[in-house]
């Protein structure tokens, strides 16, 4: 079982008030001692990681016998994941080998013999792990898809929706991404989330911030605009880059950080991070970083408290709660109109979402040569935040579909 942090629900108070915590332990007393099982790909890397890390330990502080499984596989495995995933953000270039969907099959059948499924509702999260639901014993399976379906690969669509008709209940990010050949199985929507007390969103003293900035030689002086995202042909790193060349034309001291992570279940990571390194090797004043530089949960953290811009660039997008983080600490987002992202950044009100690299450098350039702008957009995203994508309202609700499935 994955390891998590420790939290109680009362830590929660002074950000989201009293009456939210009474609602939530509300309800749990309607599923309290459920045993509730999730399963992934990955102990660390990625938004899913992140949110059962805090997730898990708020559910066991509410009365739940929450408990976390983390999926075991090879390369080839995988890369076959990857690819699976790929596919079911548009990639119609992809078709799966049978050496492929063997590979993806014998190792969730390999799994099936070790891990715990035997939960009142087991939570399955993204392709990984979803053939396990053909090892199922008793309770409710949910498969939770964190990832853009809205115009899936048919060959791999067709490939994998027999598994996912065996579920009892669907959670999907965006009604958009509810695939419209489903049928009969309940559907949920609802909002992935941040934990505005762990490392990567906790408040930091602006000391903390400044020594980070000084390890890796980023000067707090002049402007940072930086994107956090894994380095994935999706989160369009490059375009990134080619949005700072075109601002570094109007604000010469301008800096770039780029910040990504390298997770087991991604085989592409490295490939892409070359490749952004290439692609930016004759320009100045850019950083690109990873936590094998030392750039974890706190580094990250002083990183985004820095920025006097964030961009998410992405091309496809689950939902992208690097957004949610940059808002939750005041900086005004820069993004595309793209998956979960416009639910996020609300155009002119808590960033701006544009269409085009020279929108994205316009837009970066008005909010470091606007300060007051950056600063009241700033403090609607952390309000925006606090109302719909804070750990305490993820709870809300899974309590909610709990109830539903297995409720007293």
């Amino acid at each position: 079982m994955s390891s998590v942090c420790v939290r109680k629900i009362s830590d929660y108070e002074p950000i989201v008030g009293r009456d939210e915590i009474k609602t939530i332990v509300s309800l749990a007393e309607r599923v309290k001692g459920a045993k509730i099982i999730h399963v992934n790909s990955t102990a660390y890397g990625g938004g899913v990681a992140e949110i059962l890390k805090s997730l898990i330990p708020l559910a066991r502080s509410v009365g739940l016998d929450a408990r976390w499984q983390v999926l075991q596989g090879s390369k080839e495995f995988f890369f076959t994941t990857k690819s699976i995933h790929n596919a079911l953000q548009g990639d119609n270039s992809i078709e799966l080998t049978s050496e492929m969907r063997d590979v993806y099959l014998k190792v969730n059948e390999l799994n099936a013999k070790t891990l715990d499924l035997d939960g009142d509702v087991v939570m399955i999260h993204d392709p990984q792990p979803l053939p396990l639901i053909d090892y199922r014993r008793d309770g409710k399976w949910v498969w939770r898809c964190h990832i853009d379906t809205s115009q899936p690969n048919k060959h791999v669509w067709g490939f994998i929706k027999p598994f996912v008709e065996k579920y009892d209940a669907l959670v999907f990010s965006r009604e958009a991404y509810i695939p419209n050949d489903i049928r009969g199985i309940k559907v949920f929507v609802r909002f992935p989330s941040i934990d505005p007390l762990s490392d990567k969103n906790k408040p930091l003293h602006q000391t903390e911030i400044l020594k980070i900035l000084e390890r890796f030689d980023v000067n707090p002086d002049k402007p940072i605009i930086g994107q956090v995202a894994r380095f994935d042909p999706w989160k369009n790193p490059l375009g990134v880059i080619d949005t700072y060349r075109k601002v570094k034309e109007k604000i010469s001291e301008v800096q770039l950080v780029l910040i990504g992570s390298f997770a087991h279940d991604d085989p592409e990571g490295l490939e892409w991070y070359k490749k952004t390194v290439r692609y930016a090797e004759n320009l100045k004043d850019v950083y690109i970083l990873t936590n094998m530089d030392g750039v974890c949960d706190v580094e990250v953290n002083g990183f985004q408290r820095a920025f006097t811009v964030a961009l998410q660039l992405s091309i496809r997008e689950g939902f992208g709660l690097t957004v949610s983080e940059a808002l939750w600490k005041g900086v005004p987002v820069v993004a595309t109109r793209v998956g979960g992202i416009p639910l996020q950044v609300i155009d002119g009100v808590t960033g701006f979402l544009i269409n085009t690299v020279e929108e994205a450098a316009e837009k970066v350039v008005l909010l470091v040569k606007r300060g007051w702008l950056a600063r009241e957009l700033g403090r609607n995203g952390v309000e925006h935040v606090k109302r719909n994508f804070l750990v305490t309202k993820d709870l809300k609700d899974y309590l909610r579909l709990h109830i539903e499935l297995v409720g007293k």
